[in-house]
């Protein structure tokens, strides 16, 4: 390791600094692994979280993206390990939920166990990469610009109409 004047080691930065023009430094996370063990496991846990963020995990640690990305590729194999096993955990959930369910059909803590029910299968479906069938979409056509003079228009009209009838049926001195 190249070294200063004054004695200390280069930070990465002035590693990167002193790399050959044109050459890319590594991020792998094995600075912070040396340095911040427990960060750097924290990290390692919530890359196996389903909708893990790499701009979200970096800004929660006050890591780079580049760190996040090279300890996801550096420990991809423990993630998916640890990703598999959460899916074994949630799907058993999922199932004691069920059967807690059905046996409490009728009882107070079934809106509890149906919610817990409910998370643990939409965890359980996005750790496996699926969606849930019951996602349902509104497609919402706004009017125009000359659909909404055209409706404004009839509205003055039908209001002109409802003030004739009204004046005819008030009552006459």
């Amino acid at each position: 390791m190249l070294e200063p004047h004054n004695g200390q080691a280069l930070s990465p930065k002035d590693n990167r600094l002193l790399a050959p023009k044109g050459s890319q430094a590594r991020y792998t996370g094995e600075l912070l692994l040396r340095t911040r063990p427990k960060t750097y496991r924290a990290i390692v846990r919530e890359l196996a979280e389903p909708n893990a963020s790499v701009n979200g995990i970096a800004r929660g640690y006050r890591v780079s993206n580049h760190t996040v990305m090279g300890i996801r590729e550096r420990e991809a194999k423990s993630i998916a390990e640890r990703k598999k096993h959460l899916v074994s955990l949630l799907a058993d959930v999922a199932t004691v939920g069920a059967e807690r369910m059905s046996e409490k059909i009728g009882k107070a803590s079934l809106r509890d166990a149906a919610i817990g029910t409910g998370v643990a299968v939409d965890k359980m479906l996005a750790l496996t990469g699926q969606t849930p069938a019951a996602i349902q979409f509104a497609n919402i056509v706004m009017p125009s610009e000359e659909e909404r003079a055209e409706r404004r228009a009839i509205d003055a009209k039908l209001d002109a109409i409802a003030r004739r009838l009204a004046a005819a049926q008030a009552p006459r001195e």
